[in-house]
């Protein structure tokens, strides 16, 4: 692995460590499971990303809203409420619940993607997932699990269709990005 590399995987590393240090402390014995990973992952993309125009609701919030079937991952995205992001508050709802539109969303599922994705509550929001095949679907963000670790994939032509900017840093930890 060539020197770049390495520097970059410790930037990875060190991104996901300290995103993992914001969410509710476990148990001293207790390992970070996948559903924290992709929340400290989440939020640490939203550190690294420009949202077109103000990228937050009328009051001010970033609202993430989740479309998710499993009660983990949602506990540990909920985690995230109350944190900011750029001087912003992040709040995490189930999309069913929303008020008003969603500046994140985050599924777990392509059923669930497909059903959400026409919504428009969805309009300019940065989208992500888990699941395979995500970016390749109009996704902005799919969290890809590998042998050595959890990467990351970029639609980036979907993401600037859209207004988003990523961090020059966070295009060059990911796995693949995908160009217009």
């Amino acid at each position: 692995m060539s020197g770049l590399m390495k520097r970059f995987r410790w930037i990875a590393l060190i991104m996901l460590g300290m995103g993992l240090s914001m969410l509710r402390p476990a148990a001293a014995d207790e390992v970070p499971g996948e559903q924290s990973m992709r929340s400290a992952m989440l939020f640490n993309f939203l550190k690294f990303t420009e949202f077109p125009g103000q990228g937050v609701d009328k009051s001010g919030v970033i609202q993430v809203c989740i479309g998710v079937r499993d009660n983990r991952q949602a506990e540990a995205l909920a985690a995230l409420s109350g944190r900011k992001v750029a001087g912003h508050e992040l709040r995490v709802i189930d999309f069913a619940l929303r008020n008003g539109d969603c500046q994140v969303l985050y599924v777990d599922s392509r059923q669930r993607w497909n059903a959400l994705a026409p919504h428009p509550a969805l309009r300019g929001a940065l989208t992500v997932s888990s699941y395979a095949g995500f970016a390749e679907e109009d996704g902005m963000i799919e969290i890809v699990r590998q042998d050595d670790g959890i990467r990351f994939d970029i639609n980036l032509a979907q993401a600037q269709r859209a207004g988003f900017h990523f961090s020059p840093q966070m295009l060059r930890l990911a796995r693949n990005v995908h160009e217009p």
